[in-house]
């Protein structure tokens, strides 16, 4: 895809990994970045264009979908975490993770698909997964579960939409802890609790584990969307790509 002049929607790009996506995306030339968000007033870059968007309601995605034209580029990036262990994880607790992010994905892809098709000129869909869609880690199940069906998602879409000309591709991030809303609103804290170690220090502590001993941040998740958006892999669809600074046990398989 070229990424000048393209028309990209972005959810959850009010912070963290989206946020810096859809400002990148900005600096390299593209004409329209939508912002999918709950709140509008959260969109702070003046440069982009704020979409009130729930990604658990199906009705409003696709009001956003049939007023978006020329569309090139979605990456379902909204999600949110809740760390607790089996016995105390809720019902209500698993129905949260899987309708923001399973079903959610889900339903903007389905919506974006249309349009692309419609369009008749391709596209590229992009899931924002997660190691955790690999790696088996304490406390997680909910989350864990609700990132593996993301992951499997990229798989399905590629398989159905190639014929149409549309890629679909996704990303499995290391935890990245600077910048993240997710983080800052709870999720740090109830990881940090689980390894034992102060909130403060958490992202150290994941680089730590690490094969490469980095820190995983939002610059390097937009940094691998741009690799399979962009004109250098044009033949690739279905393909997850770890950016999680080599954690053995999320390797795919």
């Amino acid at each position: 895809m070229k990424i000048e002049g393209a028309t990209a929607l972005v959810t959850g790009a009010n912070r963290g990994i989206g946020k810096a996506f859809a400002e990148e995306l900005l600096a390299r030339g593209a004409a329209k970045v939508y912002a999918g968000v709950r709140d509008v007033s959260t969109v702070t870059d003046p440069r982009l264009v704020p979409v009130q968007l729930d990604v658990t309601v199906p009705e409003r995605i696709a009001e956003v979908a049939a007023e978006l034209t020329d569309v090139d580029l979605v990456v379902n990036n909204a999600g949110l975490s809740v760390s607790k262990p089996l016995t105390q994880t809720t019902v209500a607790d698993w129905d949260l993770m899987h309708d923001v992010m399973a079903r959610g994905s889900f339903l903007v892809s389905r919506e974006a698909a249309k349009a692309m098709i419609a369009q008749g000129m391709g596209g590229d869909i992009v899931y924002i997964a997660s190691k955790n869609a690999v790696f088996a880690g304490p406390s997680n199940v909910a989350y864990g579960a609700a990132k593996a069906d993301q992951a499997h998602q990229v798989r399905l879409l590629a398989a159905e939409l190639g014929q149409h000309g549309i890629r679909v591709n996704g990303i499995n991030p290391d935890g990245v802890v600077r910048g993240s809303g997710i983080f800052a609103g709870g999720w740090g804290a109830q990881r940090a609790a689980v390894y034992g170690v102060p909130e403060s220090e958490l992202g150290a502590f994941y680089a730590q584990r690490t094969l490469l001993k980095k820190e995983v941040l939002p610059e390097h998740i937009a940094a691998a969307v741009f690799t399979l958006c962009g004109p250098d892999l044009p033949l690739t669809t279905g393909l997850l790509i770890p950016v999680d600074a080599g954690v053995a046990a999320a390797f795919l398989r």
